[in-house]
């Protein structure tokens, strides 16, 4: 993978600083160790750090066409870029390399801004069109990765793949956008197109911006393709051949590259489909990694290592066992801004020691949301039909007050944990999804947030942009209006993010077999009834996968690749918990009420409650705060 730097500026003679240029494409090394390289001309500046990976002699970047005239600045793998070299061949275009970076250009010259539409990958690239004077940036249909922009104050438009590199630019205000951190505090990640800083960016999925020279008051950002367009119920049926057969070759199209090449093992379904496939495929045995937990409770280890003698990878496990606050800090400079999924530390460590065998690894992400894998898709489903038939007028009220009284019975049997159950039927579908997801219910939130804090937010929330985005589908079920909140909330901002920040901090490359998009359009249009059965997800999955996965596999519930934060969290002493988070930079910005965040590290370590996550989410964003301060 690589790292992509652009400025834009509508007068060719701004002179674009040259230092800044190279400050910003240096952050990002780590991203492309390989090489790197920059063109700065006429008020325009493309930069680039390579991880080589196809081509790799001929593959440099800025590249720019035969003709010299469109020159990029590319991030990504175009996986069909084959076949559109030789369409574009046939057409009269020449190559002077094998790389799929010189595809993108020759299609630019041919198809303009629709070559995007041509693109099967993952991919955030920028280019500048000299005999247009024209500057086009795009990102990737899923949003596997990333691209940020800013616009400073003399006009100068900025990209770069990673936050760190654009606060390289001297001229870019980093004031803190206060909804970012409603948004964080709610899911434990910002909702796109925001970042932590009002000034800064992130293009969305499937969305190009397009920059003229010569007509200044042109920005286009628009998109290019939409979720809304093919997320469906109306496919009653399928066949269990074409699932498989297109699961396996979207598999055998990531497997190319010049370099060596393997995958993440965690013996869950997702990452075993991708094994067994890749193993199908390959001659020589696969290269697997997979982490191992302190705590049994966690650990899937014995599962990885059961499915890797299955197919005969050459497996290696790491354990982890991590209770020290210096991963706050590694967590903050890896993300840039607030991010507080706690697997992101087990994600960094798994990435590490497989860059150590290898320099491409494919990973399961993407089958939760595509297939409805998370028990928030089945509970959902399970409190719809209870609502069918409980849920009126007349009993709302009565679910509302026994949430209210009812018990929260934490470590009781599952049958006896009514309190959530109620809740949730008092609610709408989309409150108690947002419920499920949060890192704690919005009551518990207003408790923690001041008053002025609430002002200032002037009614924004999270939950009520999880409710837009059902409002853009609202002539869907309830199941599917949540698959869709999913894929253009948590897995860009959460799932895509974690793996490219930590996999790019380690310079590995990592590919996303079921975030082919045509796979995921022809998922999108599936029936919900057809994955969720009782206490069966997957169910399209699974029965695609009888005969190549086994059965041990098949038939295991999902754990879910996640850390024993709770118990991680309570081996750090309650007064260095306070410290931490109670620092002068976070209780400066009045965000909280100041006892009731004592009362929830205290009710935390107490095991009163489990806050860990919470308490997590408060110690990663006392650090950047911190930071910012530095």
């Amino acid at each position: 993978m690589c790292g992509v730097v652009a400025i834009f500026h509508h007068d060719h003679l701004f002179d674009i600083d040259k230092n800044t240029v190279e400050q910003m494409n240096k952050s990002q090394t780590h991203r492309g160790p390989d090489g790197n390289g920059s063109y700065i001309a006429n008020g325009i500046a493309l930069a680039h750090t390579r991880l080589a990976i196809i081509d790799i002699e001929g593959g440099e970047q800025p590249l720019f066409d035969q003709t010299n005239t469109v020159g990029i600045s590319y991030n990504g793998e175009i996986y069909n870029y084959k076949a559109l070299r030789n369409e574009l061949i046939a057409l009269g275009y020449k190559f002077n390399t094998n790389s799929d970076t010189e595809v993108i250009v020759n299609a630019w010259l041919e198809w303009h801004a629709q070559c995007v539409e041509k693109l099967n990958g993952m991919f955030a690239f920028v280019l500048f069109d000299k005999n247009t004077k024209q500057m086009f940036a795009a990102r990737d249909r899923l949003g596997i990765k990333p691209l940020h922009w800013a616009k400073t104050p003399d006009n100068q438009i900025v990209f770069a793949s990673e936050i760190k590199a654009l606060k390289k630019h001297l001229q870019i205000p980093l004031n803190i956008n206060l909804k970012s951190i409603e948004d964080y505090m709610s899911l434990g990640y910002i909702l796109e197109p925001k970042s932590i800083y009002l000034a800064i960016n992130k293009l969305l999925p499937g969305h190009y911006i397009l920059l003229d020279q010569n007509s200044p008051e042109v920005f286009i950002n628009k998109p290019y393709w939409d979720l809304k367009d093919h997320i469906t119920s109306n496919t009653k049926n399928y066949n269990i051949d074409d699932v498989h057969a297109h699961l396996s070759q979207t598999v055998q199209d990531r497997m190319m590259a010049d370099v060596p090449l393997g995958a993440f093992l965690s013996g869950g379904l997702d990452s075993s489909a991708i094994v067994a496939f890749m193993s199908q495929l390959s001659a020589e045995p696969i290269i697997t990694s997979s982490i191992g937990f302190d705590l049994s409770k966690y650990d899937e280890s014995f599962f990885a290592e059961k499915v890797s003698q299955h197919f005969k990878t050459k497996h290696s496990t790491t354990n982890v066992s991590v209770n020290d606050l210096s991963m706050v800090d590694l967590v903050v400079n890896t993300f840039d801004e607030p991010f507080a999924d706690n697997s992101a530390i087990p994600t960094l460590i798994l990435s590490k020691v497989t860059r150590e065998k290898v320099k491409v690894a494919l990973s399961g992400d993407g089958s939760d949301e595509l297939f409805f894998g998370y028990r928030n898709y089945q509970m959902l489903n399970f409190e719809e039909k209870l609502r069918s038939i409980f849920v009126n007028k007349l009993t709302k009220p009565i679910f509302t007050l026994l949430a209210q009284h009812y018990p929260k019975l934490d470590k009781a049997p599952r049958f006896l944990r009514a309190k959530s159950t109620f809740k949730a039927l008092a609610s709408d579908p989309i409150t108690s999804f947002y419920n499920a997801m949060s890192l704690s219910d919005k009551n518990t939130l207003d408790k923690l947030y001041s008053y002025q804090f609430k002002s200032q937010l002037a009614g924004y929330s999270a939950l009520n942009q999880f409710k837009s985005l059902a409002n853009e589908v609202h002539n869907l079920s309830p199941v599917k209006q949540v698959q869709y909140i999913d894929f253009k909330t948590y897995l860009p901002g959460d799932i895509l993010t974690k793996v490219d920040r930590a996999s790019m901090a380690c310079s590995l490359e990592v590919r996303v077999p079921f975030l082919d998009y045509k796979l995921v359009e022809w998922g999108l249009g599936l029936n919900e009834k057809l994955n969720l059965k009782g206490q069966q997800v997957k169910k399209v999955l699974v029965n695609s996968l009888k005969g190549l996965v086994p059965n041990f596999v098949l038939e295991r519930k999902k754990m879910g690749f996640t850390s024993p934060l709770d118990e991680w969290i309570r081996q750090i002493p309650q007064a260095t918990l306070e410290k931490r988070i109670l620092s002068k930079p976070l209780v400066s910005l009045n965000i909280f009420n100041i006892n009731e965040l004592k009362a929830t590290i205290e009710a935390h370590q107490a095991r009163t409650i489990n806050n860990g996550v919470l308490i997590w989410a408060l110690l990663v964003l006392a650090s950047f705060l911190k930071k910012e301060q530095n």
